[in-house]
């Protein structure tokens, strides 16, 4: 036990340091010690503008949670999941019209048991990560060629020249090192990321919304629980960003290798904690999903200023406004592209929120809006709650100067 703790608090002086590494690189230390978890956050402090992307609903198109869009030639990459399994790809128009459905379970050539994941590759493939094996197709679904793969990825990210890593799981039993990088046509390159026992302990347990950020050409990677954001490379990972949590920082001291999920979750609610449950690096900010004692809050820092805004609720006043939405692990957004934040958002709630608007306004105040959003007003008159999640394009404003 005491070699184990050894390596841990090694690690987490590695991690934590704000020093030059290797004399080039400096960790950013970002302060959030002081954060609140009671305060609410404005639809405008954070969004420029805001389109809404109604997703066709067919048989095939059914969408539980999104867990992952990419976007590319006009076209939606989605990864659905209902709750965390039963993973299938799904590709819109921009307009949001269904296009088609990557969905081959199976143990066949060209079939995987289970979908882990997904990457849309460089030429617009999509490369499948199952049990066992990589599984690659073209852009509309047709099967090119698979590799044994004794890994089951969580998360995956690409590179330009179409090499990529995988967050993963060892399929033959005890965990490795975190991530595994391999060429386009699936040639491991390297394992690296080695953690302490107490961390490969959580990694067995525990996901996060997202492993991976991707901008402006640049990578970065976190885990669930872990206050550190890396910088990314083919076959290394740098200490990039250190998330101060101050007095609620994780304590991992009485959790033990062999714990299971239930003891380790025993053990770390004796004391208060924040968690990272999100994140996403943009051009001059980070956006974070945090938790707090059941309280989810979505918090931007500005990279240039150190600036912080959060809130556990998002308040609408640019359109249905005084509408409230209560931030929960499930509604997190947690999916930035180009620096536009994309969040799925229920019938049910589009739909409450914008007849609680229209009863609260005057006759020209629903005149006014009616002319000003004629396509929000015809969408949310005619979207039914059987309907697929409406997807929520929102332009990021840059941070305060």
């Amino acid at each position: 036990m005491k070699i184990f703790f050894y390596i841990f608090i090694t690690m987490l002086l590695f991690a934590c340091s704000n020093e030059k590494t290797n004399g080039t690189v400096e960790v950013q230390k970002i302060d959030l010690s002081d954060l609140s978890f009671t305060s609410s956050l404005k639809l405008s402090s954070f969004a420029e503008s805001v389109e809404v992307i109604p997703l066709e609903t067919t048989s095939q198109s059914l969408i539980g949670e999104i867990r992952k869009i990419y976007y590319r030639n006009g076209r939606y990459y989605m990864l659905v999941t209902s709750g965390l399994s039963n993973a299938r790809a799904l590709v819109f128009s921009e307009q949001g019209k269904f296009l088609c459905e990557l969905d081959c379970i199976g143990q066949g050539k060209g079939e995987y048991v289970e979908m882990g994941t997904f990457a849309l590759m460089p030429n617009a493939d999509l490369k499948v990560l199952g049990w066992g094996k990589a599984v690659t197709y073209d852009s509309v679904g047709h099967y090119l060629y698979e590799s044994p793969m004794p890994y089951y990825a969580g998360d995956v990210v690409t590179f330009s020249n179409g090499s990529y890593i995988m967050r993963y799981t060892n399929l033959g039993g005890e965990a490795n090192k975190v991530l595994r990088s391999f060429t386009e046509e699936d040639e491991e390159i390297s394992s690296f990321l080695e953690l302490s026992p107490i961390e490969k302990t959580k990694m067995r347990y525990y996901l996060n919304w997202n492993a991976f950020s991707s901008n402006a050409g640049k990578h970065y990677f976190t885990y669930c629980y872990c206050d550190t954001i890396y910088s990314l490379d083919i076959n290394k990972v740098t200490p990039t960003f250190y998330l101060d949590f101050g007095k609620y920082k994780v304590d991992y001291s009485e959790v033990e290798p062999n714990d299971g999920v239930v003891a380790i979750n025993k053990k770390l609610s004796r004391k208060e904690y924040v968690s990272l449950w999100g994140f996403q690096v943009c051009s001059d900010f980070l956006m974070l999903g945090l938790g707090f004692n059941g309280k989810t809050s979505l918090c931007f820092y500005s990279l240039k200023t150190g600036k912080i805004m959060n809130g556990v609720n998002i308040v609408d006043d640019m359109y249905f406004k005084n509408n409230i939405l209560k931030l929960k692990y499930t509604n997190l957004p947690h999916i930035v592209i180009d620096d536009y934040l994309y969040a799925p958002i229920s019938p049910t709630v589009l739909i409450n929120g914008y007849t609680n608007s229209k009863q609260s306004m005057s006759l020209q105040e629903w005149d006014d809006f009616k002319q000003k959003h004629a396509l929000l007003v015809d969408l949310c008159e005619n979207i039914s709650e059987e309907d697929n999640p409406v997807l929520l394009k929102i332009k990021l404003k840059k941070m305060v100067q």
